[in-house]
């Protein structure tokens, strides 16, 4: 049997800073380490969002990015 061990989390956020010549989006990405694993998605939508006003950029994306360690359990 194997269970799912939480290690980290951390959140990325992807701001629009025009087009490509291809059409597709050049974006700026910048991702904010130790999340808490407790953090609701909307909390995190929240922080986004102010985080987002302090930029010049049209916020574009937000991710939340989890790591788990798998290990095996003794039954």
């Amino acid at each position: 049997m194997a269970q799912a061990l939480w290690n980290e989390a951390s959140l990325k956020l992807a701001f629009l800073n025009g087009m490509k010549e291809n059409g597709d989006p050049n974006l700026v990405i910048k991702t904010f380490r130790n999340l808490n694993e407790t953090a609701t998605p909307e909390q995190i939508y929240a922080a986004a969002q102010g985080l987002a006003s302090l930029v010049t950029y049209s916020l574009y994306s937000v991710e939340r990015n989890d790591i788990s360690e798998i290990v095996e359990v003794e039954a």
